[in-house]
């Protein structure tokens, strides 16, 4: 019975002193604390992972082209038109010759001198619809219910190429010499079942402002075969983001998502062979040496969500630790603040001296020229009080 009663006298005791302790400001403060500093250590980890996220992108150099990977046809070849699988046919679209802008006006004639020997073939909005009329009756309906002219372009370049084989090319992308090596490189016995020949992008993706076909390429048709399926990609928002409507209806991210189930039927050109500029570089465009192409300012049908993707995508760090700093500064403002949580290390009790020695004791500007040590003073006093705000500033700066 004496025992039963020490071993109860002994537990309670122990539970006494445990809830003490839990109780204690000082135990409180220390679990805190301690919780507030690993989030912090995992904000300033993160912080320095996209600052040296950034330098890395920066630092990384363009992709380069080989030239050795597109040889130069034999000379009974190059003259003989027919023993190309693609036939020497450019392709090229706008709205009417007439009214080609300023900057395009010499694009016709360029790609003509540098092609004596392919036919040029350019698709004005009403040829395009003909084309449709006349071949492809099937999809004429969903060409005509498409709500943006760059929608019926998109579609009429795949079903000109089909149609006919050769090469196309956004009145944006200028020769810079002959592609007969391009089109030779289906004649290779290693690339017999292959049928395209698509530009890459920056991102990774393909594009559809340059690409090659055999006529009547299978995996093209079945291609456009598809496209009245996603005339309503965003499921009845295209209004409100044009942008992605026109890319995910008949657009390059449209011809992305098909062919890159079917990468065994094509071949593809890096951005640096076709003279891409980086979306993000555009000042420090230079065609590198062996191109094929140049490239000028194109995008004639961006619109205001297209900015916004571009900004987005040209400052992705920017962006990513921005929203994180402002994820967690409401969260602390208008969550941790109603449960006594703060985000600032001014709760731990030494850190707290140091401030009341800092502000508490009302200590007036030194007028005494001694700069140093007004300079000390005022960096105590941002450090302790807004050292999360000045860390996320001085990152965004650096990352922008």
């Amino acid at each position: 019975m004496n025992e039963e009663k020490t071993n109860l006298l002994q537990s309670n005791g122990r539970q006494t002193f445990n809830v003490a302790l839990s109780q204690s400001p000082r135990h409180q403060q220390h679990s805190k604390n301690k919780s507030v500093l690993t989030l912090h250590n995992i904000i300033y980890i993160c912080g320095i992972y996209v600052l040296y996220s950034k330098i890395r992108s920066r630092c990384t150099p363009p992709k380069t082209f080989e030239l050795d990977d597109f040889p130069t046809p034999p000379s009974d070849i190059s003259d003989n038109n027919e023993s190309y699988r693609i036939p020497k046919i450019i392709h090229q679209s706008y709205k009417s010759e007439a009214t080609l802008p300023l900057e395009w006006a010499d694009t016709p004639s360029r790609w003509k001198e540098l092609h004596p020997t392919y036919e040029y073939m350019f698709w004005s909005d009403d040829d395009n619809r003909k084309l449709i009329e006349q071949y492809y009756p099937w999809f004429l309906e969903t060409y005509d219910s498409y709500p943006a002219p760059i929608q019926r372009a998109d579609a009429a370049r795949y079903f000109a190429v089909l149609h006919h084989g050769g090469i196309y090319a956004d009145m944006d992308i200028l020769p810079i010499r002959n592609v007969d090596p391009l089109l030779y490189k289906f004649n290779l016995h290693e690339n017999t079942d292959k049928q395209m020949l698509v530009a890459e992008t920056y991102n990774l993706g393909l594009t559809n402002a340059l690409f090659a076909s055999i006529p009547n390429s299978t995996v093209l048709n079945d291609f456009v075969r598809e496209l009245p399926s996603h005339t309503k990609p965003l499921h009845g928002f295209e209004l409100f983001i044009p942008h992605f409507a026109v890319l995910l209806s008949t657009g390059p991210t449209r011809l992305w998502i098909y062919l890159n189930k079917h990468r065994e039927t094509i071949l593809t050109l890096n951005p640096a062979g076709w003279g891409q500029c980086h979306q993000c570089k555009q000042k420090q465009c230079v065609p590198q040496e062996g191109s094929f192409f140049e490239t000028r300012k194109g995008g004639s049908w961006h619109k205001w969500d297209t900015r916004i993707m571009n900004f987005i995508f040209c400052h992705v760090h920017f962006c990513i630790w921005s929203g994180l700093c402002g994820l967690l500064w409401l969260y602390y403002n208008f969550i941790a603040n109603k449960n006594g949580k703060m985000l600032d290390n001014s709760h731990d009790l030494e850190e707290q001296r140091e401030m009341n020695d800092v502000t508490g004791k009302k200590r007036k500007w030194n007028t005494n020229n001694r700069s140093l040590e007004n300079a000390t003073y005022l960096l105590r006093i941002l450090l302790s009080q807004y050292r999360f705000p000045l860390y996320c500033g001085v990152i965004l700066i650096l990352v922008l």
